[in-house]
């Protein structure tokens, strides 16, 4: 059957509406999705946005830090290798200058009243050891009080030491570090300069080297934290033990800084007084190799 023509148009009119309905549908539900989409991207753009500064400000200070660390070793006199090799680390033992520390320290435990007699010190040849190192032994007896025994196993640790990081341990430097990277990076510098700070001169007048770098922290969590580290560390015990006239009286006869060493072994014997011990003590003494 053949439609008229009338039908024939309105039916092609409902057509194109029905498909320009539909198509704006799909349009709709494509705008939807785009909208959806832009909204995630600045969602997510946003907060990136928000942090570049802080980025940015964080690689200025980092470059800072490292002009300033550039300086401050381009103005240290006298490298650290040069010290190592010629006080901590020599080539050969000075044995007289070994003897004069000792006697030095006996003479400072004879003052302190914890120290009753000691033995001639005897050293062994010596020997080459792992990575190019060369020992060599010392040995001797003493009469020593409980806290003369405290007192030599503290002298005999600061062999070799010629900075504030080399008394303290990996672990403590490390809370430190942790500790300024939490409160204020831009005060790494500070930081390093006080590990750089000679031991000597830092255990005869701390407070100068200390209120430099705290100074550098407006609160007080990095002072107890620090705190906390210097109290319990060689620090403390070096402090306790090198009084200012044994300061002078090893820095006036170039005793400082020792030759590195460490205690090999100890024997203690009952004395004949309360908390006094006859000790049998080997100290290894550490050079390196020609």
């Amino acid at each position: 059957m053949t439609l008229p023509s009338s039908h024939r148009l309105w039916t092609s009119t409902v057509l194109r509406w029905t498909a320009s309905a539909a198509l704006l549908l799909l349009g709709g539900k494509f705008l939807a999705v785009h909208i959806t989409t832009v909204r995630d991207v600045r969602a997510s753009s946003l907060p990136l946005a928000q942090e570049i500064p802080a980025l940015e400000r964080r690689v200025s200070i980092l470059k800072e830090q490292q002009e300033l660390t550039e300086l401050s070793h381009a103005l240290r006199v006298g490298s650290p290798e040069e010290k190592v090799h010629v006080y901590a680390l020599p080539n050969k033992t000075d044995i007289d200058k070994v003897i004069t520390a000792f006697d030095v320290f006996a003479e400072e435990l004879r003052h302190q009243k914890t120290l009753m007699k000691i033995s001639p010190m005897v050293f062994g040849e010596a020997a080459l050891a792992e990575n190019g190192i060369r020992t060599q032994s010392l040995t001797f007896e003493a009469t020593l009080h409980r806290d003369g025994i405290a007192a030599l196993q503290t002298f005999v640790r600061l062999g070799g030491l010629l900075s504030v990081a080399d008394a303290l341990r990996s672990d403590e430097r490390s809370r430190l570090l942790l500790q300024t990277e939490l409160e204020n990076p831009a005060a790494i510098v500070a930081l390093e300069q006080f590990l750089n700070t000679d031991l000597l001169s830092y255990l005869r007048e701390p407070r100068p080297a200390e209120e430099q770098l705290l100074k550098s922290f407006s609160n007080q969590s990095f002072e107890r934290a620090f705190r906390d580290i210097v109290r319990n560390s060689l620090l403390a015990d070096a402090g306790r033990l090198l009084t200012p006239e044994f300061m002078q009286t090893l820095h006036d006869a170039k005793l400082w800084p020792m030759q590195m060493m460490d205690m090999e072994a100890m024997s203690l014997e009952v004395g004949g007084a309360a908390e006094w011990y006859r000790v049998k003590v080997k100290v290894v003494l550490f050079m390196r190799a020609v």
